[in-house]
């Protein structure tokens, strides 16, 4: 056993004393906030300060003598590479035992597993509780957060500044989105909803700020009331958030529109006598604050979130939005390219690597108009790097960039009009026969999803869409281990519900829903490759079928593709996506003056024969 056969760290000490103290035998941290929020702030990243391991998706078990971290298929590699001494990876994975089967595996009867009720949410506490009860383990709430204990030099909690993201953008007012929530709220039998994800109080809101390193969210509560009369409702609400964030502008906005502004603190106990029926979504809720509610029969728990499905659908301006600010960032990531491609081929440079030619492209993005910031730090990976799914490159360890390896680039940016998340796979120089086929076969997949047309009957979901972007893989005997695709919010979480496409996601897809398709192939020791277009959903034949618009406009890499793979629709969708890339392209790379990006584009964009 691996994390038996090395000193653990003085975190883990530490934190084993005081697992000692509270008379817990295992403690689970999760990648987590009290808000469930993907992207954490810094203050709350719990698993990279107590483990080392820093993806987006994991979390520990610590007992006296083992420290296990789980994670999914697309952070095998890199939390492999990045785990402190004493731990040990657990994987993710149908038939490997989860962390809750390894708790009531690895506890005696009468033990305790510990954890902090504001970093899990109220239906785990249930299920995993309740499933560990069964095998005679306490499933333990503390009072403290024993990592926090550890934490000596902890980031403070950020305090950005709130402000508005106009209805000229958002396209529906605030006030428009908290009448179209109370319409769905009547059917559920309450008249309070307690939102707790970030994610859904800017949407609802219209507001933006930057607590977290790439998603435009404030920490914080909204809990709305509604008054039903008829068919009209009235509501009032009031945001929990730390009041210094506010300014009189914001505090105002939200007065009219009846929402009033309270310490971020105090939302346990202003919920804590409520009796009127409270609407709560239990897959998103903390267990500490949902257990606030001393009249427990008052809430509503639903394992759904009515804003979710409500933000899901995009409304006219930001699916106009989203076109936009895909041209912009598209330009950024071409010029991006082309640069890099000048630097490698015509320079002869080899002082550049993954990390700091990424550095170029942010520059790049930060340039376009409406631009704030990144939606996610970007993958930039050469080589075997580009098989560890959400490689992250660092300075002191990033690989040097040449012309002799494929190049796999992931990344996306935050505007105020939308949000883009793109991968492209190339290649500076000249590729092998088996990166050609791996790539022309992820291509396919890709188009394969974009061109299908399904009936509009409110039942075809992901799942029946998942196999199409693996077929011409799996006819090679190949395969990727993460799904083809994720819901993408509106300048918010790059990531969101409540679509996607994989064979887990069974929402059914409707008109103006946005989502990821990136299907990839990964050969670990050797290549990654990676191909993702933002597609939205719209109506097609006189609106019996739905099929996909791209907003992407990137080219693919000729220099990668086996044109003997393809059929001649393969070739003109191709070709004719290349003309809209450099027609929606050439104008703003004239004007942001880049000859070098220009003959880029022109050289990439040109017709394929077969």
């Amino acid at each position: 056993n691996k994390s038996d056969m090395v000193e653990p760290s003085s975190k883990l000490k530490s934190l084993r004393a005081l697992m000692a103290e509270h008379n817990v035998q295992a403690y689970v941290v999760p990648h987590s906030d009290p808000h469930m929020t993907e992207y954490v702030p810094v203050s709350d990243e719990w698993i990279a300060f107590v483990s080392g391991f820093n993806g987006s998706n994991g979390l520990c078990v610590v007992t006296q003598n083992e420290a296990l971290c789980w994670t999914d298929s697309r952070y095998f590699l890199q939390c492999e590479k990045q785990l402190e001494a004493g731990w040990e990876m657990r994987k993710m994975l149908k038939g490997e035992p989860t962390w809750f089967e390894w708790v009531s595996s690895n506890l005696k009867s009468g033990e305790c597993c510990g954890y902090d009720p504001l970093l899990i949410t109220i239906d785990t506490v249930d299920t995993r509780g309740n499933f560990l009860k069964g095998k005679g383990v306490e499933f333990k709430p503390l009072k403290e957060n024993l990592v926090a204990k550890v934490w000596a030099d902890r980031p403070p909690v950020p305090q950005s500044k709130l402000y508005i993201l106009e209805d000229s953008y958002a396209g529906e007012s605030a006030k428009q989105k908290l009448h179209n929530i109370g319409k769905e709220l009547k059917g559920t039998g309450a008249t309070n909803y307690l939102v707790t994800d970030l994610c859904e109080i800017a949407w609802t809101l219209n507001l933006r700020a930057k607590d977290a390193e790439c998603t435009p969210l404030f920490i914080s509560y909204l809990y709305l009331s509604y008054d039903f009369n008829g068919d009209s409702c009235s509501h009032t609400g009031t945001l929990f958030v730390h009041e210094e964030k506010v300014s009189e502008e914001v505090r105002s906005y939200l007065k009219g529109i009846n929402i009033e502004v309270k310490p971020y603190d105090s939302v346990q106990g202003a919920v804590a006598d409520v009796q009127t029926k409270t609407y709560i979504n239990r897959t998103g809720c903390n267990a500490a604050l949902y257990q606030a509610f001393k009249h427990q029969d008052s809430l509503i728990g639903k394992n759904r979130s009515i804003i979710e499905h409500l933000k899901g659908i995009k409304n006219p301006r930001e699916i106009q939005g989203f076109r936009d600010c895909h041209i912009r960032d598209g330009a950024a990531v071409v010029r991006y390219f082309a640069w890099l491609d000048h630097a490698l081929n015509v320079e002869g440079r080899t002082d550049l690597n993954e990390y700091s030619a990424a550095l170029r492209l942010d520059e790049l993005r930060y340039e376009q108009k409406l631009n704030k910031g990144l939606s996610f730090p970007a993958i930039s990976s050469i080589g075997s790097n580009g098989a560890i799914v959400h490689y992250r490159a660092d300075e002191k360890t990033a690989a040097t960039l040449n012309n002799k390896e494929v190049y796999l680039l992931d990344s996306g940016g935050q505007y105020l009009d939308g949000t883009t998340d793109t991968t492209r796979t190339t290649h500076f120089g000249k590729a092998t026969d088996e990166e050609k086929d791996a790539y022309t076969r992820v291509l396919l997949g890709n188009l394969d999803v974009e061109r299908v047309l399904f009936p509009n009957n409110g039942t075809y979901s992901g799942a029946d869409l998942d196999v199409l972007a693996r077929r011409h893989l799996w006819a090679k005997g190949l395969d990727y281990g993460h799904g083809t695709g994720h819901g993408v919010g509106y300048f918010l979480n790059v990531h969101e519900g409540p679509i996607g496409i994989s064979k887990y996601r069974s929402e059914p897809f409707l008109e103006g829903h946005v989502m990821s398709n990136e299907p990839g192939y990964y050969k670990t020791g050797g290549f990654g490759i990676r191909i993702e277009n933002v597609l939205v959903v719209e109506k097609r034949l006189d609106g019996k079928f739905l099929g996909f618009e791209n907003f992407t406009r990137v080219p693919y890499e000729r220099e990668l593709i086996d044109v003997s793979l393809l059929s001649k629709c393969d070739l003109d969708h191709i070709n004719h996506y290349h003309e809209t890339v450099y027609k929606d392209l050439l104008p703003l790379l004239e004007e942001q003056g880049d000859k070098i990006a220009i003959e880029y584009l022109k050289k990439k964009t040109a017709k394929l024969t077969l």
